[in-house]
């Protein structure tokens, strides 16, 4: 080849070279997150548009079904460039799986592109909460939860948006009043909000409002009130109302206290009573490793029960710290009440329970991690009641033979997991616990209920808890880190900010003592809410202008 010929060819390789870097320098986001998710989905057609990419990560992670009416139905045929959704709910989609796709990737340039979409939903919720007619729709509320799942998903330094965005949705709940209870979207949705908004009553140590009660002494008609989940919601409630007497210092005494908290423990303590299998779960000894607090682990069924069996947990943590805190109270002062040897024997009883829970609750991470296999080892024989029980085996839980050691085959991905995609079996559909007949009208996503979130903060307050010692808190620091990396879930990182401030004060002696524990730190700082944020969106009343009530939240995120 003629040295001419070779230097032109050589010019023209250099120009295409420095062409494809200026493609790849420009290239603007949309590619970046096709790209990205083609190597995730090879499936996925790399020429869709972002919605679409979005609402294909939304449906594969965060969703575990879809209310889907007829497609000839006026209400899909209106929105069928959203795929049949309501462009408030397909934006505030597009939002959140974009964002969850960034949290995995941490890339900037896509985290732009999920804010700039979440903005343009809380714009469209803006209009339709100014709408009459929209302010009340399925799709509107459906919208607002999901900005407060995005909160999660994406904010790392506090809970403040998460909790605007709860007590935004209360409030369209109480709006919507009896009437949300003719479809199985409604009746969903209520509980959605409802379970939510009691753990936000709980960080603030309000009680819940009363328009709650009394929209449930309709919804509870369309429950099956013997499914665990539905006794877990009035438990909660009674609790959250419970640490709200006491931190509000109504007058009652330490013994009607202790009583309560007991009344309320009994209710815990049967709630799985006679549910079957598909409620139990399998302790799996195994050698001291890493991925496991002590030697033993939880292998539950589906994801809803081990949420269950947690959110169970933590309630009963709130229970026995309560009692013990009373009892030490009371034996301090001069004279005590609580007079005679029950009482000593309960101070153990709770203490001894406070570390099981704890125990439990951490038990229950390997499987959520993806750390074992979703099934425990062949059982060689069948338990028998003379058997001995491992430690940690509570509750329901079925002992197993040792495992040598947990580690797994299975070729667990290390991007894209989810925090229910080790179970065995799929995730209880809630709609199964519902009995009403409504019919279905939008096309809504059915999202996991509380889905990642409640177990975090199942796991945060078996760290947060008095008795807590620094291994456990060290371990569960651990599992913070690990899900806000590998499972995209930003929250974590705002609670384990928050216990590593808490041990910090703890440390100093600056926490004060008191009956009800207080679980978050004090609200002076970044990881935890902030009280004039939370008085954002204010209370609905008659007199209050439908308008008003996200008016805020543009300036708060």
């Amino acid at each position: 080849m003629k040295p001419r010929k070779l230097r032109r060819r050589r010019k023209k390789s250099k120009a295409k070279a420095i062409a494809a870097r200026d493609a790849r320098d420009t290239r603007d986001l949309r590619e970046a997150y096709l790209q990205i998710m083609a190597k995730q989905c090879p499936g996925t057609a790399i020429t869709a548009p972002l919605i679409d990419q979005g609402i294909s990560f939304f449906m594969s992670y965060y969703c575990t079904g879809v209310d889907q009416p007829s497609i000839q139905s006026m209400e899909y045929q209106q929105h069928l460039s959203t795929h049949g959704f309501h462009p408030l709910v397909a934006t505030s989609m597009t939002a959140l799986g974009i964002a969850g796709v960034a949290n995995l990737y941490m890339d900037s340039r896509l985290k732009s592109e999920a804010t700039r979409w979440y903005l343009e939903a809380i714009k469209m919720a803006n209009a339709a909460i100014s709408s009459p007619e929209d302010v009340t729709a399925d799709s509107t509320l459906t919208s607002v939860n999901l900005l407060s799942m995005f909160e999660a998903t994406f904010n790392d330094n506090s809970l403040a948006g998460w909790s605007n965005h709860v007590d935004g949705a209360a409030s369209l709940i109480k709006m919507r009043g009896m009437g949300q209870f003719s479809t199985p979207a409604g009746q969903r949705m209520y509980l959605h909000t409802i379970g939510l908004l009691t753990m936000n009553c709980m960080g603030k140590g309000v009680p819940l409002p009363q328009y709650v009660h009394d929209l449930n002494t309709e919804v509870i008609k369309h429950l099956d009130t013997e499914d665990p989940r539905n006794r877990f919601f009035f438990l909660h409630i009674k609790t959250i109302d419970l640490r709200a007497r006491i931190l509000n210092q109504e007058a009652f005494s330490l013994m009607d206290i202790i009583d309560s908290a007991l009344e309320l423990d009994e209710v815990a303590v049967n709630i799985f009573k006679d549910q079957g299998p598909d409620w139990d779960y399998d302790v799996v000894p195994c050698e001291e490793q890493e991925c496991c607090y002590e030697n033993f682990y939880h292998i539950y069924p589906t994801a809803t029960a081990a949420q269950t069996w947690n959110w169970v947990r933590y309630n009963r943590i709130y229970f026995h710290d309560i009692i013990r805190n009373c009892i030490l109270a009371d034996f301090t002062s001069t004279p005590p009440t609580l007079v005679g040897t029950k009482y000593h024997q309960q101070l153990e009883t709770s203490a001894r329970t406070l570390y099981q829970l704890q125990s439990d609750i951490i038990a229950s991470m390997p499987q959520f991690l993806h750390d074992v296999p979703d099934e425990a080892p062949n059982r060689v024989a069948s338990p028998t009641n003379s058997e001995p029980t491992p430690p940690g085996a509570s509750g329901r839980g079925k002992p197993w033979p040792t495992a040598a050691s947990t580690t797994s085959k299975s070729p667990y991905r290390i991007a894209l997991k989810s925090l229910d995609g080790n179970f065995r079996g799929n995730t209880h559909n809630l709609v199964k616990a519902l009995i009403g007949n409504g019919s279905v009208k939008d096309r809504l996503p059915i999202v996991r209920v509380a889905g990642g979130y409640s177990t975090v903060w199942a796991l945060y307050v078996a760290a947060a808890m008095p008795l807590a010692s620094p291994r456990s808190q060290d371990f569960v620091d651990n599992c913070m880190t690990r899900i806000e990396h590998e499972f995209g879930i930003n929250q974590a990182r705002v609670l384990s900010n928050a216990l590593k401030l808490k041990r910090h004060l703890a440390s100093r002696g600056a926490l004060a003592f008191g009956i009800c524990p207080q679980y978050l730190p004090p609200d002076d700082g970044v990881y935890v809410p902030q009280q004039d944020l939370y008085n954002k969106v204010v209370e609905m009343t008659d007199e209050t202008p439908e308008a008003l009530l996200f008016d805020d939240l543009d300036s708060v995120y």
